[in-house]
């Protein structure tokens, strides 16, 4: 079992501070801010878990960590940086080995040495919910990490990550404990975040009118930008497999395909993967297996940037084409699922 504790979590952004770009010998730490193509350079004065703040030109500049895409400290150790491009890749076991390559050296730069450890522990984590590393021991790393940088930049990443172990090892209690904590952030986007993925974790615990009352308050909130839309469609996505789980079906695939129609794949591949694998989930409580494997497919084919999604994508495609007799795609679904997801509680399912 996991150890409890009461610490106060906030949430980051699991996307974006893994795509480490910049080099080494840099003459200045970087912060390559969304939605700009060039990064900003200077001086780091501070890191909260809300900012970081850099001196540019001799005028202090401070950056809100929800902008924030990547961020590289002038002479950080080249593995540092090339175990971020791996995690970029979804590389993990690369990461880990280029991080380990730092045993032993201890890094002078509090800083440095503390984002060191957080990617070490991000690794676990990644590689405990995808190759079936130990989870408990993932938990307790990213715990630890997270107890002794409670004002670091990737401390709302670690309450995510703590969520996302907690539903793979099948405690959606904690999971709902630590990313209830995201809805905390200063920021309504993060906000939105943290209530879907406690909805996700009441979805999992079968406790639908909670998980619904948090998609519905996502979709209903007034803050329209685009982060914040792309949350509300999420959220929208979420509340179709509630529907689907309390006899209304037809409307959770009336608003599923609206999705669909309304929205560009390339612009949003996470959102496809998640509104498929719901609308496969929509079918099958309808007994219409045919069209539910057709949804499952399209996120195993086109969508399957999106772990969780496409985890249970292929847990339902391995039992669907047994169902129709395809052994052999049965058993490659099977195959792909435990080679890709053997952490995930859906390969422990199968």
């Amino acid at each position: 079992m996991f150890r409890r504790f009461s610490l106060f979590f906030p949430i980051a952004v699991a996307a974006g501070l893994t795509l480490g770009a910049g080099t080494a010998s840099a003459q200045l730490d970087s912060v390559l801010l969304r939605g700009q193509p060039v990064a900003k350079k200077g001086v780091l004065k501070e890191i909260t878990k809300d900012k970081l703040t850099l001196e540019i030109n001799g005028v202090p500049q401070s950056f809100d960590v929800n902008q924030i895409v990547r961020f590289n400290f002038d002479e950080e150790p080249n593995e540092l940086n090339n175990a971020r491009n791996a995690i970029a890749v979804r590389k993990y076991q690369l990461a880990a080995d280029e991080l380990k390559k730092l045993d032993g050296k201890p890094e002078k730069n509090r800083n440095i040495a503390a984002d060191i450890a957080f990617y070490k522990a991000y690794c676990q984590a990644k590689l405990a919910l995808t190759a079936g590393g130990d989870k408990t021991a993932a938990v307790t790393k990213m715990l630890d990490w997270a107890k002794s940088h409670a004002n670091n930049f990737h401390f709302y990443e670690s309450a995510e990550l703590l969520g996302d172990l907690s539903v793979a090892a099948g405690q959606s209690a904690d999971a709902a404990r630590y990313y209830g904590s995201l809805s905390t952030a200063p920021w309504p986007d993060y906000q939105m975040k943290g209530n879907i993925a406690v909805g996700r974790a009441f979805l999992a615990e079968k406790k639908f009118a909670e998980a619904l009352e948090k998609f519905d308050a996502v979709a209903a909130a007034s803050e329209n930008s685009v982060e914040a839309e792309a949350q509300k469609r999420l959220a929208i996505a979420g509340k179709a497999v509630c529907l689907a789980e309390t006899g209304k079906a037809d409307e959770g695939i009336a608003l599923l395909n609206a999705i669909i129609k309304e929205n560009n794949p390339e612009e949003d591949k996470v959102l496809f993967a998640r509104t498929y694998t719901a609308l496969g989930n929509c079918y099958l409580k309808q007994n219409k297996n045919k069209e539910a494997l057709q949804a499952f497919l399209f996120t195993d084919i086109l969508f399957d940037v999106d772990a969780d999604a496409h985890a249970e994508a292929l847990y339902h495609l391995s039992k669907l084409w047994a169902d129709v007799n395809k052994t052999e795609r049965a058993t490659q679904a099977k195959a792909t699922l435990k080679d890709r997801y053997a952490g995930s509680v859906w390969a422990s399912m199968n």
